[in-house]
């Protein structure tokens, strides 16, 4: 009977926290990464974030090859 009981509890206590969870998540609460994502979407274009990539991604490529062929032995 007293398993029953503690059994019963734990389920109602898991039932709470998924319809807390359940509410949160609804309530439009995002993570900050998201906000942040958000937030430089309304002001930028993709078509600058793909120019950063690339610009960044040459550089790092063009430091790498400058690195190798002034690497002294």
């Amino acid at each position: 009977m007293k398993d029953q009981q503690n059994g019963q509890a734990a389920r109602a206590e898991m039932e709470a926290a998924k319809a807390d969870n359940e509410k949160r998540s609804a309530s439009g609460s995002l993570p900050r990464r998201y906000r942040l994502y958000d937030k430089i979407k309304d002001h930028v274009s993709l078509k600058t974030v793909d120019t950063v990539i690339a610009v960044t991604a040459v550089l790092i490529i063009g430091f790498l090859i400058f690195g190798i062929l002034t690497a002294s032995k």
